[in-house]
């Protein structure tokens, strides 16, 4: 297996650990499955798993990496789930009030079964990062490749709640 380069992610005897805190990366089949079974019930599970996720993840690696301002933490996090396969994440606008983050190649552009299950999912993940990052967020997806077959990105925007 190839070596991921990847600061705080280790793998040893089918284990992926980052900064000790053991994680798995799951099929997007995974989705596809559960919201076969739970129809749209599944979007709040979606969300919640997501947001579990992302606050896990930049928690523990905020606390590693110490970024400086908030446009390193954003991009440090953007980096870091680029390495998961959901897709590219491009920070497009940071302040204090207000992170977009364009996602392209969104892993259900290309499967079979195009589903907006998996925009829940990320938008759970961007939840909890926002969450972290600014305390109280609202996530929207104002632009969504598979609702808009013209579109090539999805659009993500985290608000900072007053």
């Amino acid at each position: 297996m190839r070596i991921l380069k990847l600061k705080g992610l280790k793998y040893n005897n089918g284990i992926f650990q980052l900064f000790n805190d053991r994680f798995v990366f799951f099929p997007p089949q995974l989705i596809d499955i559960l919201s076969s079974i739970y129809g749209e019930g599944v979007k709040s599970l979606l969300v919640w798993l997501g947001k579990k996720a992302g606050w896990t993840l930049i928690q523990n690696w905020e606390e590693h990496l110490k970024p400086k301002t908030l446009n390193d933490l954003v991009n440090q996090f953007c980096n870091l789930i680029n390495n998961l396969g959901w897709g590219l994440f491009v920070p497009r606008k940071i302040s204090e009030d207000l992170i977009v983050i364009e996602l392209r190649h969104n892993i259900s552009s290309v499967l079979e079964n195009k589903s907006k299950y998996f925009c829940y999912f990320i938008n759970g993940l961007l939840s909890g990062f926002g969450e972290y990052a600014l305390y109280q967020v609202s996530v929207s997806e104002p632009n969504c490749c598979l609702e808009n077959s013209n579109l090539k990105i999805c659009e993500y925007n985290i608000s900072k709640i007053s």
